[in-house]
């Protein structure tokens, strides 16, 4: 028989299975809208072909961009879309946190048995982020077949930063959920982070050093998704995997305590 479960392993098997539930409701609502969800995979298709075909030409005048070959800079493109999608699958939530303040239903989260903060940011799954991602990881791995070859600590340290850049991501996306909660407003903060993250799509060694160092120290979307390639690559320095982990072992306690105090400071919407 097994044993007795601790409370740790019960309350992530309950949250797991309110994630799980939700994603199926998202699958069983997009599933009546066949023909919508069609488009939307075709179009990240699309734009996937694209991007390589738009590499493709580059590379037939050039035989490198900011010294990386056409397979480096694919990793790095492959490795921002999985950082991405991965974020976009699990805090898909943060997307809607202004109207869950603004219509009330943040306040039904506040008496539910559940972390609010759970509900404002991973509740909410989109199912086709999830289908979407499995043609990513499968090229992601063609990629990795035409690298020359690493030890295993390249690979470590890859796996380490990508985690490492989910969970900066995610400290963003509390800080967020924290505005909407205290403002009620500021829709567009979250996309102004997506355009900034587009930015991420190539290795930050291509834009000028300013532009380097605000997206290293500023906004720091290198470490999201350029650090995991680079430390493939093994071109990235101790001291900045280093710094890659402590400013996300920063950044989601202080996160964390922001959205606590603007909890503690909100108000029902309807007041």
């Amino acid at each position: 028989m097994p044993g007795p479960k601790g409370p740790g392993v019960t309350i992530i098997h309950k949250y797991w299975r309110i994630w799980l539930r939700t994603a199926s409701m998202a699958m069983q609502a997009q599933l009546t809208y066949r023909l919508g969800s069609f488009g939307f995979l075709l179009g990240k298709m699309i734009s996937l072909f694209f991007f390589f075909a738009f590499m493709a030409a580059v590379f037939q005048h050039v035989e490198t961009v900011a010294g990386y070959s056409l397979v480096e800079t694919a990793l790095f493109f492959m490795t921002f879309n999985l950082v991405d999608m991965t974020a976009q699958i699990l805090f898909r939530g943060v997307y809607g946190a202004r109207r869950t303040v603004s219509e009330g239903d943040f306040d039904f989260y506040l008496v539910q048995p559940c972390s609010p903060l759970f509900r404002m940011t991973c509740s909410t799954v989109d199912f086709l982020d999830i289908v979407t991602i499995i043609p990513v990881i499968v090229m992601t791995g063609m990629v990795f077949a035409r690298l020359p070859t690493l030890g295993w600590l390249n690979y470590a340290a890859y796996g380490l930063l990508m985690l490492n850049g989910v969970g900066l991501i995610y400290a963003i996306h509390i800080l967020v959920a924290a505005l909407a909660v205290r403002t009620q407003e500021l829709e567009s903060a979250i996309w102004i982070y997506r355009d900034i993250m587009f930015m991420g799509k190539f290795p930050v060694d291509v834009y000028a050093p300013a532009v380097r160092w605000a997206l290293t120290i500023g906004i720091p979307i290198a470490v999201m998704t350029t650090f995991p390639a680079k430390a493939l690559l093994g071109r990235l320095s101790p001291f900045w995997i280093v710094y890659a982990l402590a400013l996300t072992a920063v950044a989601l306690p202080l996160s964390w305590h922001f959205w606590k105090n603007s909890v503690a400071r909100y108000t029902s919407s309807s007041s």
